[in-house]
């Protein structure tokens, strides 16, 4: 049918973008040594002979056919069906890698993400790669909310790590669009569309939202401090109640 042929002409172009990625970051990286080469023959380091083998390399690799599995030793086999369940495993599970993401460098992270990360879910180009690339993503960012987040403005504030690699991943030629709208659209129209619904439970803010209330229904100022601890904040009552009412209405709002 067209349908399907477009589906299958679409899986075509996606594979050729990352085919074109890898090849592209490869010449990067094979340009970067090539300057540093010629920085240290500058510096009279490194011999001319050293940087022509190195541009010989450089332009013979469009002509470089690989040997292919069957010319690989059994030792050579054996370590790339390590490797290929060593994939497997990252793939499947994304806790590894939800982790290692933070106990790097952050300014290093979004260069791991693009380079090693979507390369080991060949970028989502087909349904079950996409889907596992967005499990990681599910899990990278509880990681982050866990670890950096202690109020609901610190998302929007604190320029999270995981939203900014979410949204540039598709945003990019190898994000489906579409795909994002139609996942997140319905859960953010729900969102935007519950009037009850209170994400701030942060005490301190339970608390000043309560200190207001009271001064709206007594009309009077309260005696209480406004900026207090969480620790303070809890000694109340009243807020203890309204978290814990927060937190069954939203466990109630899970089930449906």
């Amino acid at each position: 049918s067209t349908q399907s042929t477009g589906e299958a002409e679409l899986k075509k172009y996606k594979a050729n973008i990352v085919k074109e990625i890898r090849h592209n970051q490869q010449l990067e990286k094979e340009l970067n040594e090539m300057d540093i080469k010629i920085g240290l023959l500058v510096k009279n380091r490194l011999t001319l002979q050293d940087v022509v083998t190195a541009s010989k390399k450089l332009k013979g690799r469009e002509v470089t056919k690989s040997r292919g599995l069957k010319e690989l030793s059994k030792e050579s086999r054996e370590m790339l069906e390590s490797y290929q369940h060593l994939f497997y495993l990252l793939q499947t599970n994304p806790n590894y890698l939800a982790k290692l993401l933070f106990t790097m460098p952050q300014n290093n992270c979004t260069k791991f993400m693009e380079t090693v990360v979507l390369t080991i879910y060949n970028y989502g180009t087909n349904t079950r790669e996409e889907c596992l690339l967005i499990r990681l993503f599910r899990h990278a960012l509880r990681e982050e909310i866990q670890r950096k987040v202690d109020k609901v403005q610190d998302i929007s504030t604190g320029s999270p790590t995981v939203i900014k690699i979410v949204v540039g991943y598709y945003r990019g030629a190898q994000g489906n669009q579409n795909s994002l709208k139609s996942l997140l659209g319905p859960l953010i129209e729900q969102v935007m569309e519950d009037k009850e619904l209170n994400m701030n439970i942060h005490p301190p803010e339970v608390y000043k939202a309560w200190i207001s209330r009271m001064e709206s229904e007594t009309g009077q100022a309260s005696q209480l401090p406004y900026d207090v601890t969480p620790e303070q904040a809890l000694k109340h009552k009243e807020v203890t109640d309204e978290i814990e009412r927060e937190r069954k209405r939203e466990k109630e709002r899970k089930r449906r």
